[in-house]
Parts: structure tokens; sequence; C-alpha cells
């Protein structure tokens, strides 16, 4: 096995950018410490904000020979109070106050939510569950009172959650329509989809797509009781996913979280489709330069179980150690990943389907697992080849080659694979050739060493691939 293929991270690490790093300075020391794909949140965010991150994430990038993913978060129908002061709003246990978006009440929402469905002693939990409120009666459609059971400082824009209530609410948000167009217009690399419940909910993302004639690829973020539940029907119909444990554990009992991601991420790699593991790796590390130590365990839990990704959140976006956050995620990896002998190598059980695709892209895997060989070369257009081969967690590095720089972005948050730009080669000889080149370039491979090449023939075809080929560098 080659030294570089060791000391490859194939765990990616998603960072969102915020106030405390937004800045030039700060997005190159994150990209240096090993940042593969930003997030914008556009819950906190602007339409011109997110143009000036963008063009900031690419230029810097650009600068420092760098291929870096871009993720556009969708607020979605996420309820959050209003008109709290910025230093915010202290909220007493046992103190009773009204909440809806009348004008008389003391907490306000930022949307005219109807409260129909909302019971007597129905739960409400404020800021991801830290502030508790209990329902005493519904007033009006659009007020309840509440009594406080658990209280705390309400700080602006925190969420609102109303745990086992299905509240009559659109998938995407005209300010979501907005912003998903105004992400096809900045070729955002991927758009992530807030509150998914059914798939259906994707439909008028997919007819946005349809009038622009453009399309990106949609993660689900998995944070409702209700996706849950039809969670194998959710994965047909999206490119990725996110385990979303801020809301889902609001949502949903603590103990059950746990069990969920595992299950989450068991389907998603048996689909071969990428999943994020986010909300709270490194919390500590918002004030604290280092984390506890049962953070550490989760996060390296989750690399064990297969998640493609990790995610930073507040960490990166206000904490005050940003770029220390991503230096323990890339050391929590390296040294997880390291610590298993086969790379995770998993075989054809727990397959979705078989094909001619996924039968050589296992191949491709199984050839790397049992001989001396140091990496894997995909040929892809749409990156379906590469993340087939993904699929199967080999222990070498995946090195996927496209012409289109879109597909490369999108392939940074995908487990293993190094994605580069190429131009489109004509023919298999000319694409043997390139590759080689580009492996020794990279000091991936030596003289004698040998590759696995899969590609699609004939190229250019999407979805097509046909071609295994092992092939010893110096011998073409």
């Amino acid at each position: 096995m080659g030294k570089s293929a060791l000391a490859h991270r194939k765990t990616k690490i998603v960072a969102t950018i915020g106030p405390a790093s937004s800045s030039r300075e700060v997005v190159a020391q994150l990209l240096a410490a090993g940042v593969d794909v930003f997030r914008i949140n556009t819950s906190h965010t602007s339409g011109d904000d997110v143009k000036k991150l963008v063009a900031l994430i690419r230029e810097v990038s650009d600068a420092a020979n760098l291929m870096t993913g871009i993720l556009l978060d969708l607020a979605g129908p996420k309820i959050r109070v209003a008109g709290i002061p910025e230093d915010g709003l202290e909220l007493r246990s046992g103190e009773k106050l009204l909440l809806g978006s009348e004008d008389s009440c003391h907490v306000k929402l930022d949307s005219r939510q109807e409260f129909e469905s909302v019971a007597d002693n129905a739960r409400v939990m404020l800021d991801d569950g830290k502030i508790a409120l209990q329902v005493l009666e519904r007033v009006s459609s659009h007020s309840l009172r509440v009594e406080v059971i658990h209280g705390g400082r309400l700080r602006p824009r925190k969420g609102v959650n109303f745990p086992g209530v299905a509240l009559s609410v659109p998938a995407l948000t005209a300010r979501d329509e907005e912003m998903l167009r105004l992400g096809l217009d900045l070729e955002i690399d991927w758009i992530a989809l807030s509150f998914v419940r059914a798939p259906e909910d994707r439909d008028p993302i997919d007819r946005i797509f349809a009038d622009r004639e453009k399309r990106l690829p949609v993660m689900a973020k998995i944070e409702k009781p209700e996706a849950v539940e039809r969670l194998a029907e959710i994965i047909e119909v999206f490119e990725g996913f996110m385990v979303a444990r801020g809301d889902l554990g609001v949502e949903m009992d603590l103990e059950e979280v746990p069990l969920i991601q595992k299950r989450i991420i068991r389907l998603c790699n048996a689909a071969g489709k990428p999943v994020v593991t986010a909300t709270q790796l490194l919390d500590s590390m918002v004030e604290a330069p280092t984390p506890t130590r049962a953070e550490v365990n989760d996060v390296a839990n989750a690399i064990i179980d297969g998640t493609d990704a990790v995610m930073l959140s507040n960490e990166t976006a206000v904490g005050k150690y940003p770029v220390e956050s991503v230096i323990t995620l890339d050391k929590v990896a390296r040294t997880t990943e390291a610590a298993s002998t086969s790379g995770g190598y998993r075989g054809r059980k727990g397959d979705l389907e078989v094909s001619i695709s996924t039968a050589i892209s296992h191949a491709a895997a199984s050839i790397v697992a049992d001989c001396e060989v140091d990496v894997i070369v995909t040929m892809t257009h749409s990156g379906i080849t590469a993340r087939g081969v993904s699929r199967y967690r080999p222990m070498t590095r995946i090195v996927a080659l496209s012409p289109l720089l879109s597909t490369c972005r999108a392939l940074q948050l995908v487990w293993g694979i190094m994605p580069i730009h190429v131009e489109q080669m004509p023919n298999t000889d000319d694409m043997i050739v390139l590759a080689e080149k580009l492996l020794l370039n990279n000091n991936i491979v030596t003289k004698g060493d040998y590759f696995v090449l899969t590609a699609g023939i004939p190229i250019g075809q999407t979805g097509s691939t046909n071609l295994l080929k092992v092939q010893r560098v110096g011998y073409v």
C-alpha cells in the first residue's frame, strides 16, 4: 500500500461559513486545515451576502489550487422567533406568556402560523430544546398561552419546534425558491432542503430545475419524524442526505437519535448516496479551544458507522476557534480511519440493486482489497461511477477524473474521492495515458505501481460504467 493512500483522509469535512469565518484570511486557513465543502446557511444570510460568500470561497480556493464544494442550505419552513432584542430575552421557569404572530404576543414568531392542530399540554421547544414551554390553551388561531417549563435566555432568530404536531407548512417557501434560483445562477454544487417529510417534497425543486433547464444534486435533511418513517422512499429520490441532529433531537426522544443516525447512514451507504452527520459535533469548541472526550467519541463513531462527511455548524460560523475545530475533525478522522486495517471495505451485502455498474465498482474495490494496488481511477461525467466505487469503501484513494467542474466540486462531499478536473478524452487509450500522468504528477504512484481504472464506454455517456482495467504504471 502506497504512503499516499494511507495519508489521504477519506471522511470529508463540511464547515458552515459565518461571521467568525467569512474573512479571506480565515477561509484560507480553513481550507489549509482541511475543509472540503463550505455550507452557507440561508436562514441567516441574505441573497447579496450569498453572492459575496460564493465569490470569496471560489477566489480563495482557486488561489490555493484547491477543489472546494459549496452547499447552499435552504432554510425551509422553519418557525423562528422575531423581535427579540440583540442581547436576548430572559424566560423564567413558571412564567406564563403568549406565543404567536399577533401583536399582543410576548414572544412573536416570524410567520403567521395557524395553531388549529396544537392541543392543550403540547410541548413547544425553543433554540434546539434549550428552552421548553407547555401549551395551556389556544387563545386564537395565531396565538397560544404557554407556561415556561425550562427557562433560559432566548436569543434572536432562534428556532421553534412543536414535537409531535403536524403543522401545515409548505416544503419550499417563497424565500427558498428565491435562494434556489440564486444558487442555480451562482452554480452552487449542492442544495440542502430542510425539514423533508416525504419524497414529494422535492417536487417544487424539480419544477424550478425544469423551468431553468438546470439541475443540482439535492440533499434531504432528515430532522422530522415523518421523514424517519418514510426514509427508504426519500432515499430513492434525493442525491444526498444529512442527519440533522439538532431538530431531530427536539422532534423525537433523544435516546432514539443515535439509533436513527446509524440507520440513516446504513441505508445511505447501501444506496451508494453520500450522507453527512451534523449538529453539535464539537459544540464545546464554540467557546473552548479543545473538545470534550464525548465529542471526540461521537465523531469517531459516526466515521466508523460509515458517514461520508462530518459537518461543523456554530463551531465555524460563530465560534471562537473555527480553524482549531477543523484541525480537530481532521485529526480524529485520520486516526479513526487508520485504525481500520481494511479501510472500511465492505462487500456486496446490503446492496439495494445489482447491475453491471455496481458489479464493476465492487470488483474494483475487491481488487485493491486483495492485491497491492494503490489507487482506483474513475472517469466520470455525472459522478455516478465515482460514487459507485466509494459505496464499497475501498482501502485506497479514489481519484475521480471529470471534464465537468460541477461534478468535481460535488464529489468533494463523497467519502474517499479526490476529484480532478480534466479535458474530455476521445478514447480509452488517451484516458489511461492521462490518468497515469496525473497520478505521477500528484505523487500518488511511482513507476511499477498498479492502479485500477473504471469508466463508461462510450466515453461521456452518463450511467454507462462498463469498463474495468488494471494498469501498471510505465507500461502503457
